[in-house]
């Protein structure tokens, strides 16, 4: 088995989308395409696929910069919005293949740290992370209100 993490292009915004779908559950369809077309055209954002054998797209990471980082001490810190591979190819390597091309570009903005999140319930996704070498920092509930 081959595979290749590619920058994701215009022909495969499609499957990134179902990809997408499987991180963001609740995202209505308006929003998840602006943020799709932010993330291809930002300096500061990026979408890389995982391509088995030069033909399945089975994976995405989601990469960004951000100034602030709770539990990070430098700036920018590198931050993984999103990393998911289909669950017929789990366990085979891509997803740490996507995180090292993840971390190598969050590297090549400057980046000395890298950090992401997993919902409070989302044991399987803090398992993974843990796996890959991050370190929990904060449990928190946010919150938001319109001004």
């Amino acid at each position: 088995m081959k595979i290749s993490i590619e920058n994701v292009r215009p022909d495969r915004f499609e499957i990134w989308r179902r990809l997408r779908s499987l991180v963001y559950e609740d995202l209505d369809a308006e929003f998840d395409q602006l943020e799709m077309k932010t993330y291809y055209e930002a300096d500061d954002k990026e979408c890389f696929l995982a391509i088995v054998d030069e033909v399945e797209v089975c994976g995405m990471i989601e990469v960004s910069l951000r100034n602030v980082v709770d539990g990070c001490s430098t700036s920018p810190v590198g931050y993984i919005e999103g990393i998911v591979v289909l669950p017929a190819r789990r366990g085979r390597g891509i997803a740490r293949a996507l995180l090292a091309k993840g971390e190598e570009w969050c590297r090549s903005k400057g980046c000395a740290e890298v950090a992401t999140d997993a919902e409070l319930d989302n044991v399987s996704a803090q398992r993974f992370h843990e796996s890959m070498g991050f370190q929990e920092t904060y449990r928190v509930v946010e919150y938001r209100k319109d001004l």
